[in-house]
């Protein structure tokens, strides 16, 4: 299964998480729920709450010009919070 880096971005904060996967869409939790309390301070509980909620909506799409990279954004307390998917193995 391919390697997949998750790059994570909201409030001027990013976090990094991996997971080996058939595919990226179909795993949320490992980039949602895996982000350490100090990795991104604007995430307060109840907006981890409301992205374990919203973290299987949205579509990736791929970054034009760039291979084996997909980004997502969604809304969270008023602010934007990028993923971005990089298949990083084969």
């Amino acid at each position: 299964m391919p390697l997949f880096t998750y790059i994570v971005s909201y409030a001027g904060a990013e976090h990094v998480e991996q997971g080996s996967h058939s595919n990226f869409t179909g795993f949320a939790m490992t980039w949602a729920s895996n982000i350490p309390t100090t990795a991104l301070p604007s995430l307060t509980p109840v907006l981890r709450k409301e992205l374990l909620h919203k973290a299987y909506r949205g579509t990736f799409s791929e970054v034009p010009g760039v291979k084996h990279v997909w980004r997502n954004s969604l809304e969270l307390g008023g602010r934007e919070l990028t993923v971005l998917a990089v298949q990083t193995e084969r």
